[in-house]
Formats: structure tokens, C-alpha cells, sequence
């Protein structure tokens, strides 16, 4: 569908956005991660309930226990305003650790841990929840609209931040979502922000934000990359771990306890966290040693089930063997031996790169720590 632009500014159109939801009386719950894109979207819910005396605005947070310095700090601060009524959860889910290939799950405030192990505590007001799945964080059932209305999560999605949520924004038409199977409708109110845009909001209302990026622009992280999320989710965090290293040593030595594989990655990049392919092998042998031979074993099941997909699929429309390193066109995304051995070396055990395979389920890794209950496993 073609761009529609309007003669408000983005600023604006986002305090409207907002407005006629709180008039409309629907229950609005903002989901917070302590980055610039949630706080920015506090900001605009502040001013619109304000506007329409639907204070004080709801927000929830599920706390992730590793994230850079600042970032809890903030979320600390914002708890504490009279104007938030804030919804500190912890899931005691897995998150990925994509440094680690025999261990890929670690658990948020460990209960089978000494929380002198953590590397940080919880506030003593955050309540436990037994939701393992990111949609447990906001759905009706945990904050019931009333009734005749609709529950509405708050995100700070952006279409500028990749062409994936261009595209997600553009299928729903708008910033509104329809409900999700869970019963809960979204609403991006900031979705055709620009970084530019986020920033110059903070600056020209003076408005309280994760001092995390400060120390992260300071050592010269690209604007591009500054994202506050858990640094072992994926191996973009490789790129920033360098710099966490260097910021904050105290941190970063209990992270590396908590975590061991994190300062190989951080000193090493994301070449620690690439098959090596030797010196006259084919990405085809390359792949079935590093992923398959010499992989743990619930990475060489991954790779295996994955490799004899689409060897398959290939074989439909191609009598060509299946590519080394030049794509092949119907391939679909992993389409040639290098692409399959970079995506299948960790295992993509949340199934963020290839999502034909189900996420690998916490019972897989420690009886008795349930499912993933149906639901997405992502940050």
C-alpha cells in the first residue's frame, strides 16, 4: 500500500493515537523495557491520560536480570512516579545465551541458584508469574478490560528499525492491531518515528531515560545499534560486549560468572559464534562437521531435521546439487550450505532465524521447568 503523510507531526499524531483510545474508555497497559522506544511511548500514554483524566497509566515490565547498568535503574525511577501504576514481573523464564552452545538457556533469577549468584535482585515489590511466554507479560486475563472493551499493550515498535516491521505495520494497516489469540489487540503509536524523532522528543521535554545509552554512544556504539535488550539473546550482542566490558568491569566480571562464554565473545567478536570452515572444505562438509559431527546433541538434531528439509525441497525444482555458497532462488531463506551452517552453528533454539522449527521447549534442558505453554519465547 502507497505512504499516506499527514500535515500533523509525528509528535502529535502520536498524542492523538493515544487520546482517542483513553476516551474510547479501553483498558491501555504500556509494556516497558527500559529502552527509548517504551519510555518514549510512557511519555506520549502520560500526556494523553492526562488529557482525558485516565491517570495514572499502567505499565508492565518483565524483568529480564542481565541487562546493561542503567537500564533497571531507570525502570526503578519510573516505578516510583505517583502518576505510574507499575507491574514489575518476573517469569523465571529461560533466556537465550547464544554464547554457549551445550547450555543455550539460562534461567532469570535462578531459583535452583544462590541468589549471591544472580547478578542482581529483583525489587522487593515485583511479583512472580508462572507465564513462561512473552505474551503472558499482558493479556486480558491479567488485566481484564472493561466491559465491552478492549485491552491494548502498548509498544514501541518502528518501522525504521527493519523492513520486517515496515511491513507489519503496513499488513495491519496502521498502528492498531487485531486481538491476538490471546484476546489482546496492540497499538504502536510511535510506529513511523525515526531514531532522530525518539531523541529529539527526550531532549526538547527534558524527559528521564536509560542512562545505559550515554555510556554505550561514549565508547562508540553506532547510533544504529543502540538497543537496550538481554546482550545474549542473539549474536548482535557480540558487537557490544567489547564495550560492556570496558564500561562496566564490576558488572561484567558476574555476568561472566553467571554466564560462562561471554568474555571469549567478548573478546573475540562474533567469529566465536561462526562455524571456522578449513582450508579446502567445501561449506558442505563444513556444515555437517561443525553442526552435525562435532556439534552437542541437540544442535545436530536441529541441523540434521533442517539439512534433509532442504535438500528435499531443493531437489523439487532443481536438478543442480544443492548450492555451497551462492543462493539459490526458490531456496527460501537458508539457501545454500554457507547460509544453513552460519544460522544452524548455535542451534536457534528460539527459532528467531528459522522459524519452520519449534522453539527448543525449557523441559529439553531441565525437567520440571515446564513449557513455553504455546506461546513465543522472544525478549
Amino acid at each position: 500500500m502507497p505512504r499516506r503523510y499527514e500535515k500533523k507531526n509525528v509528535f502529535d499524531a502520536a498524542i492523538d493515537r493515544m487520546t482517542e483510545l483513553y476516551e474510547e474508555g479501553h483498558r491501555i497497559v504500556v509494556s516497558f523495557s527500559a529502552g527509548k522506544d517504551s519510555g518514549v511511548c510512557l511519555e506520549i500514554c502520560l500526556i494523553a491520560a492526562n488529557l482525558t483524566g485516565r491517570l495514572p497509566v499502567e505499565v508492565v515490565m518483565r524483568d529480564e536480570e542481565i541487562m546493561f547498568p542503567g537500564t533497571f535503574e531507570y525502570a526503578e525511577r519510573v516505578a516510583a512516579r505517583p502518576d505510574v501504576s507499575f507491574h514489575w514481573l518476573i517469569a523465571n523464564q529461560p533466556v537465550v545465551n547464544v554464547f554457549n552452545r551445550e547450555m543455550p538457556y539460562f534461567w532469570t533469577f535462578d531459583p535452583l541458584l544462590d541468589p549471591e549468584q544472580w547478578v542482581r535482585r529483583p525489587p522487593e515489590y515485583a511479583q512472580y508469574i508462572p507465564e513462561k511466554y512473552i505474551q503472558g507479560i499482558c493479556y486480558p486475563g491479567r488485566f481484564p478490560p472493561p466491559e465491552g472493551k478492549d485491552l491494548f499493550c502498548v509498544i514501541g515498535l518502528r518501522a525504521a528499525e527493519s523492513i520486517q516491521r515496515s511491513l507489519g505495520v503496513f499488513s495491519s494497516k496502521g498502528h492498531l492491531t487485531n486481538k491476538d489469540s490471546w484476546g489482546t489487540r496492540r497499538v504502536r503509536p510511535i510506529y513511523d518515528w525515526s531514531d532522530g524523532d525518539v531523541w529529539k522528543a527526550i531532549a526538547d521535554n527534558k524527559w528521564d531515560y536509560n542512562h545505559a545509552y550515554d555510556t554505550m554512544n561514549r565508547l562508540g556504539v553506532p547510533r544504529q545499534n543502540l538497543r537496550i535488550a538481554p546482550p545474549t539473546l542473539t549474536a548482535a550482542g557480540a558487537e557490544t560486549l567489547n564495550m560492556a566490558m570496558r564500561a562496566w568491569p564490576k558488572w561484567f566480571d558476574k555476568v561472566n560468572k553467571r554466564l560462562p562464554g561471554v568474555r571469549t565473545v567478548a573478546m573475540y567478536g562474533r567469529r566465536a559464534l561462526e562455524p571456522i570452515r578449513r582450508m579446502g572444505e567445501t561449506w558442505e562438509a563444513c556444515f555437517r562437521r561443525t553442526c552435525i559431527e562435532d556439534a552437542p546433541a541437540w544442535i545436530a538434531d536441529r541441523a540434521r531435521q533442517v539439512m534433509e528439509r532442504h535438500l528435499k525441497e531443493h531437489a523439487r525444482h532443481s536438478t543442480e546439487p544443492f548450492p555451497q555458497n551462492t543462493a539459490c532462488a526458490k531456496c527460501g531463506m537458508l539457501n545454500s550450505w554457507k547460509m544453513m551452517a552460519n544460522v544452524m552453528y548455535m542451534g536457534d533454539p528460539f527459532s528467531m532465524k528459522y522459524d519452520r522449527l519449534p522453539p527448543v521447549e525449557p523441559e529439553f534442558f531441565r525437567p520440571g521447568s515446564g513449557t513455553w505453554g504455546g506461546g513465543k519465547p522472544t525478549f
